[in-house]
């Protein structure tokens, strides 16, 4: 297999990386998008991805052109062949995704030793190391490269029209710009990863009371009637949002000063958004998922249950005086 040093570097002028995944994955690869248009400043860097998430990566300045998955193999072989990329990145563990990028004639492929395949058709590989943070397993890919990333942040950037709609979208909402607007997110794909809607109930009446705080509260498709539940359950005013496209989300989440959140992609998109976020852990995986930058708070749990309100609350307390320190 070809060695680092076997890779000419002044070749390489179109990039494609490739990483289908749900929204917090997706936005966990940004550092290495940011390393990569580092490293290569003038080249052509393309991201496939799923097509519901084209828009919110679309929007990353560091990308030349976004491109949605295709289930049929021919396209999807044909649609990277005729770019004529020179070098692949694939950010999963995935042995048919690096057997494609063969079959699209990528001369150099990088990525993940793969489960079924181990390093066969990649000429760099890392191990899939899952005992770290998502963002350094992404990273260990581009340091195959030769790359020293200068952050592991995440980052997302919203576009001018969905920060147009979500201006709106709070001004019918009556929240106005002077408010204190806190986000909650009860929700998340999995029924364990959930605190108990009574207890983000109590912290958001909390929230009014003791800041008169307007509230959102975020749901998606696989949480039935959950944020209504939540909405029910508050004393005063909320506003519940269920419908928003990932770009939406990330817009009305920006203009939030607190997001309050299940381990879910939510969440990250609050994190790398630098939203003030506390993050609440039960049984995932902390070490690979909760946010590691000082601006935001995890509270870890063997189960979320064991999760309290008053936690919770000191959390919540300890992001706003510091948001206010930041300001002053």
């Amino acid at each position: 297999m070809p060695t680092k040093k076997s890779i000419d570097f002044e070749r390489i002028r179109r990039i494609i990386i490739i990483r289908l995944a749900p929204l917090g994955e997706t936005v966990l690869m940004t550092p290495v998008i940011r390393a990569l248009r580092q490293r290569f400043p003038d080249a052509h860097i393309a991201c496939m991805t799923d097509s519901i998430r084209t828009d919110l990566v679309r929007a990353n300045p560091n990308l030349n052109e976004v491109i949605p998955y295709q289930s049929s193999l021919p396209r999807l072989i044909y649609c990277m062949a005729k770019r004529s990329f020179q070098l692949a990145v694939i950010l999963q563990p995935t042995f048919r995704l690096v057997l494609h990028t063969f079959l699209a004639g990528i001369p150099y492929r990088v990525g993940f030793e793969t489960n079924s395949g181990g390093r066969r058709l990649l000429h760099l590989a890392a191990p899939n190391d899952t005992n770290q943070h998502e963002t350094a397993r992404y990273l260990d890919v581009a340091r195959l490269l030769g790359i020293e990333p200068e952050s592991d942040e995440p980052e997302v950037f919203v576009d001018r029209n969905s920060q147009a709609w979500a201006s709106e979208f709070l001004r019918h909402a009556k929240i106005n710009g002077d408010s204190l607007v806190i986000g909650l997110n009860p929700g998340s794909g999995t029924t364990y990863r959930r605190w108990a809607k009574e207890r983000f109930a109590v912290v958001g009446n909390w929230l009014q009371a003791e800041y008169n705080a307007q509230l959102i509260i975020l749901g998606g498709p696989r949480e039935a009637d959950l944020p209504y539940e939540l909405a029910a359950s508050i004393n005063g005013q909320t506003t519940v949002i269920t419908d928003a496209t990932p770009m939406q989300l990330a817009a009305i989440i920006q203009k939030c000063n607190l997001f309050v959140s299940n381990d879910t992609g939510p969440m990250h998109l609050s994190t790398a958004l630098k939203t003030r976020t506390v993050a609440l852990f039960g049984a995932s995986n902390p070490v690979q998922w909760a946010p590691i930058w000082p601006q935001h708070k995890v509270i870890a749990r063997n189960s979320m249950e064991e999760i309290t309100v008053e936690e919770v609350v000191s959390a919540v307390q300890e992001c706003l005086d510091g948001a206010s320190v930041a300001t002053n």
